[in-house]
């Protein structure tokens, strides 16, 4: 049941990984406490559908993440070390943000924006370092419709 109602309020439309996140953050209940109160439903329940849903959203990225990289070694537009080296790279980005996710909340617009550079400059050095050009790399560090990180953003 909560799961049919979820979708019917349109999960669709809360579904990207920030509204999914936002929703399950400890300090952010909002949506769930909202959707569990107006149905009448189990907050913990109406909780674990969103996490669900955002770690299939993850895996459903990562994949497509996984098939870009594997089409960007065959048409030979990076190497099988270069693509090593990028897996690589995102796990320790993924490992970064979940790290940092609870000191971002207390940061002003003006220090994430400041961190948000830093860590762009510092992808784009290590990049170059790689051998690697960012911008044929659409879909790995940023989303192919240039939503969430691009090239380190959050």
């Amino acid at each position: 049941m909560v799961g049919g109602v979820v979708s019917a309020v349109g999960l669709g439309s809360l579904a990207s990984a920030s509204a999914v996140s936002a929703a399950t953050s400890p300090n952010n209940d909002t949506i769930v406490d909202k959707l569990a109160s107006k149905f009448n439903l189990n907050k913990e329940e109406v909780k674990q559908v969103f996490e669900d849903e955002r770690k299939a959203h993850m895996a459903e990225r990562e994949a497509r993440v996984a098939d870009k990289l594997q089409a960007l070694v065959d048409n030979k537009t990076i190497t099988a070390e270069q693509k090593t080296a990028i897996e690589a790279k995102l796990t320790e980005l993924k490992s970064k943000h979940q790290a940092n996710r609870d000191a971002m909340k207390d940061m002003t617009p003006e220090e994430r924006k400041a961190k948000f550079d830093a860590e762009r400059s510092a992808l784009e050095a290590w990049a170059k370092d790689q051998g690697l050009d960012l911008s044929k790399l659409k879909g790995i560090f940023m989303s192919e419709r240039g939503h969430g990180r691009e090239h380190g953003k959050h």
